[in-house]
């Protein structure tokens, strides 16, 4: 699915996502990743939200960001030890599918939030 043009060639919209993997200045990747305004981590995390642990969010914890959306796939998955593993490290984290997190993560960019999107692949 296509979004919408990037009007800000120095902010890491994401383009695109899918089969193909998540478009980012027209590079697909077809692995998890952390994305935040100004940088990329890619590849990033286990190929299952199941495999996800405290260690995958060190890079994400030194950031700080207001927000980070854990997109967990094909489907929504709720890891609820590293829910709260996350949430005593005071990190405000939303679960939702990858597809959703996407989507989100550009609008609270837009509004200039201080958001990192955690993804693993959409086709997880």
């Amino acid at each position: 699915m296509k979004l919408h043009l990037q009007r800000d060639g120095h902010r890491n919209l994401i383009h695109a996502y899918g089969p193909q993997g998540i478009v980012i200045h027209g590079k697909s990747h077809a692995q998890g990743l952390l994305v935040g305004a100004d940088w990329l981590h890619s590849p990033w995390g286990p190929e299952d939200a199941s495999a996800l642990q405290i260690s995958h969010f060190a890079e994400v914890l030194a950031r700080k960001p207001d927000i980070v959306l854990l997109g967990t796939g094909k489907r929504q998955h709720f890891p609820l030890e590293l829910m709260r593993a996350l949430r005593i490290a005071d990190l405000a984290v939303e679960v939702m599918d990858t597809s959703a997190a996407c989507r989100t993560y550009n609008i609270l960019l837009a509004e200039d939030r201080v958001v990192i999107a955690a993804l693993l692949p959409p086709e997880a």
